[in-house]
């Protein structure tokens, strides 16, 4: 496994690379820019699961590379990563670039509330979770991926409905369980409805809530 991780720089931020390294995974540190543009600007990078992109096809936007709007010929020349990872206070920018690029990505962060609804290929672990919690998000996320089991932005609630069913099953291979945990899901996204637009916003809540979900049910559990 191959991640991209950002991390703040300074010695007040605690860096997880050894764990995830020591977890197993294969890390490229990146710390971020100290310019304030946004999006920010990626390096040539592209997921090993490709996404179904956030942009339209007049747009222009096809590869980070050179600036956001890049294009890189040589497929050689990207960096090839399975989720990226942000260790961040401020992870918004990072995160806006990132999903436009269609790259799947794990924030380890705090400030639940407004990263949520934000992003639908995204997973959030609160930070006093500890990296034990992220690294075991990290392996769920890229599962999913690989599973195909991802919903993609131009799905309605309703379409969205079998394939969150089958990522709940995919992480309890119990039917009953896997239909309480969407049941979950959906009882909390109830709640946020007022703050939710569109079925796009709804959709991605429910995937994160369903992820969110599952990682308490695990780290809950005895030894």
């Amino acid at each position: 496994m191959r991640l991209a991780l950002w991390e703040d720089d300074g010695p007040d931020a605690p860096s997880v690379a050894n764990y995830l390294r020591e977890a197993g995974a294969s890390v490229e540190v990146l710390i971020p820019g100290a310019d304030c543009a946004w999006p920010v600007a990626l390096p040539p990078m592209i997921a090993r699961h490709r996404l179904t992109p956030f942009w339209s096809e007049e747009s222009g936007i096809r590869l980070p590379g050179a600036g956001l709007a890049g294009v890189v010929a040589d497929a050689r020349e990207l960096l090839h990563v399975d989720v990226a990872v942000l260790n961040l206070r401020d992870p918004a920018p990072l995160a806006a670039s990132l999903q436009s690029a269609g790259i799947p990505f794990v924030m380890f962060t705090q400030g639940l509330s407004p990263l949520l609804v934000d992003y639908a290929h995204a997973c959030y672990v609160p930070s006093h979770d500890g990296p034990e919690a992220l690294a075991s998000a990290v392996l769920l996320h890229t599962a999913l991926y690989g599973a195909g089991l991802q919903c993609t932005p131009e799905m309605t609630v309703m379409e969205m409905m079998p394939r969150l069913r089958a990522m709940a099953r995919y992480l309890v291979q119990d039917g009953a369980l896997a239909d309480d945990l969407v049941a979950d899901a959906l009882e909390q996204a109830l709640g946020l409805l007022p703050h939710l637009a569109s079925d796009r916003e709804i959709g991605a809540l429910l995937v994160t809530l369903i992820e969110r979900i599952w990682h308490q049910q695990k780290m809950s559990r005895p030894n």
